[in-house]
């Protein structure tokens, strides 16, 4: 603190500590308190010294001073140096144990006494320096952990909220479940769902190269391009073919992103779809089969004369629709096997086992978290749809 000895020396007799004085001049020092018994708790009170001299022949010195001392909050960490004639290695301990940091036995000579010193004034400055740092660290992780919270915050509201999944839901006669779960702070998945007319809605999945803050930035660019209004969102193959336009000239050289844009037509009973790179649409009957969708057609953003195809799948009432990213299948369990695809049909499959469950999408990501790390290695998004009933009469 501003004002304080830097020094502080307590010493019997301080017009005989001049030795002291001058080996501490020698070293640098300019700002050293020499006192005595009486005086020496007014000293430490007045602030934090960068060391602590204490002769031994100081009235009321013992080792009841010294863990006395080290009771204080401001000196806990103080260099406390004790010059004085130590008999036996009993009494030496018990000064140590006591809070002592180093004892200076006499006889010393100048030059022995001067590199002592000198060592644990230097170790004091490089412990202030790395105290210095370690605050700086800190406050930085500090207000990184909260801009990072707060870009976390902004990515998630790009996902579609509760009140639109329960419009869609009374409108179009469909129980629609998510899951989004990051690799790290920020992740590169996107999904969304829009209303088209009374009789179908659009849904897409997308999912940019690498995680964290890139990959965020992406989700933040498509998000922004699907909300243009002369977007074909009737039309998943020419939705496609203009977002690759688009992305080819933002994403960086070595970014694309993969993606499914699905119609669904509840009065027709039918899904259209086109995907960029995307896994493969799975659609559960309700007795229980799977049927499997073909995925073709390059990633977005890796060629500007892309070109995309709309397949079709029928999707009648009590079927359902799993959408879902990569990551769910080529995540590695405990013993380094990949989950694969067709372990995920498997899952997907199993659920009809003792039952449909009232959570589809609940009971997958558990049998499925059951048998696979939690450290997810890639960000995972999975979707499930489920065709219901009716759907209402026009829009709320």
């Amino acid at each position: 603190m501003s004002g304080s000895p830097l020094v502080v020396i307590g010493h019997p007799r301080p017009p005989a500590a001049g030795r002291l004085r001058g080996v501490l001049g020698r070293l640098g020092v300019r700002n050293i308190m020499v006192v005595d018994g009486d005086g020496l708790a007014g000293a430490l009170a007045a602030g934090t010294p960068q060391m602590l001299l204490l002769h031994a022949g100081l009235s009321g010195f013992g080792p009841e001073l010294l863990a006395g001392l080290r009771t204080e909050a401001h000196l806990r960490d103080l260099p406390i140096l004790v010059l004085g004639r130590f008999p036996g290695g009993r009494e030496r301990a018990e000064l140590l144990r006591a809070g002592a940091t180093d004892l200076l036995a006499r006889p010393l000579t100048l030059a022995e006494l001067s590199a002592r010193l000198s060592l644990h004034l230097e170790n004091r400055r490089l412990d202030r320096s790395l105290q210095e740092v370690i605050r700086s660290l800190r406050n930085h992780h500090s207000d990184a952990v909260q801009r990072m919270a707060l870009a976390r915050d902004m990515q998630l509201d790009l996902l579609p909220d509760v009140t639109l999944c329960r419009s869609l839901e009374r409108r179009y006669g469909i129980a629609l479940d998510s899951h989004f779960e990051s690799s790290s702070e920020l992740g590169g998945d996107l999904w969304g769902a829009r209303p088209i007319d009374d009789r179908r809605f659009a849904l897409f999945l997308c999912d940019f190269t690498g995680h964290g803050v890139a990959a965020a930035l992406n989700t933040f660019r498509l998000h922004a391009l699907l909300a243009r209004s002369d977007l074909p969102a009737g039309d998943p193959a020419e939705a496609l073919r203009v977002l690759n336009g688009l992305l080819v000239g933002l994403l960086p050289e070595t970014q694309f992103a993969a993606m499914i844009y699905a119609v669904v037509d509840v009065a027709a009973d039918r899904l259209v779809y086109a995907t960029a790179g995307a896994p493969k649409p799975l659609v559960r009957r309700s007795d229980g089969e799977l049927e499997i969708g073909s995925s073709c057609g390059l990633p977005l953003g890796v060629a500007a004369e892309a070109r995309y195809r709309n397949q079709c799948l029928d999707f009648p009432s009590g079927s359902a629709l799993v959408l879902f990213s990569d990551a769910l299948y080529e995540a590695r369990g405990w013993d380094g096997q990949m989950f694969g695809y067709g372990g995920v049909t498997d899952l997907v499959r199993g659920l009809g086992d003792g039952g449909a469950p009232d959570r589809p999408l609940r009971c997958l990501l558990d049998r499925y978290f059951a048998a696979m790390p939690r450290l997810l290695a890639d960000d995972l998004t999975v979707l499930w749809v489920s065709r219901t009933g009716r759907p209402a009469s026009g829009p709320d």
